[in-house]
C-alpha cells in the first residue's frame, strides 16, 4: 500500500480550467482568480486548489483543482461562487475550457539525488 492510501477504492476528480489573459488586463484577471481560487477552498467537498502560470506564455494559467466526487465539482463550477471568474470572459483571449479527469488511483514517490 502507498502512503496516504487507505485501501479504498474511492476516486479523485481532477478539474483543470485553462485560460489566456489578456495581456493588458493580466493583474486584473489575477485578482478575480485569487477569489475564485478562496471561494473553491471553502467549497464542499474541494480537497486541493492550485494556480499554474505556462513556461512559454505568461498569460496563459491553469486552475487545478481536486474534488471528493463529480457531483462536489459540478455543484462548484455551477455555483455562484464559480460566477465572478465566468464574468472574466471578456478579459480573456479565449474561452477558457475546463477538463475533469476521473482518478482511480495515485501513486506517490519521493524523488531523490542518487
Amino acid at each position: 500500500m502507498m502512503p496516504g492510501n487507505n485501501g479504498s477504492d474511492a476516486s479523485v476528480l481532477l478539474a483543470s480550467v485553462a485560460f489566456r489573459v489578456q495581456p493588458h488586463k493580466r493583474a486584473e484577471v489575477l485578482s478575480a482568480v485569487d477569489a475564485t481560487l478562496e471561494r473553491m477552498r471553502h467549497a464542499p467537498g474541494c480537497l486541493r486548489t492550485r494556480l499554474f502560470a505556462d513556461a512559454d506564455d505568461a498569460n496563459t494559467f491553469a486552475l487545478q483543482s481536486e474534488w471528493r466526487s463529480a457531483d462536489a465539482a459540478d455543484g462548484f463550477f455551477n455555483s455562484r461562487e464559480f460566477q465572478l471568474f465566468r464574468g472574466l470572459r471578456i478579459l480573456l483571449r479565449d474561452e477558457p475550457l475546463l477538463v475533469l479527469d476521473d482518478v482511480r488511483s495515485r501513486v506517490t514517490r519521493l524523488l531523490r539525488a542518487s
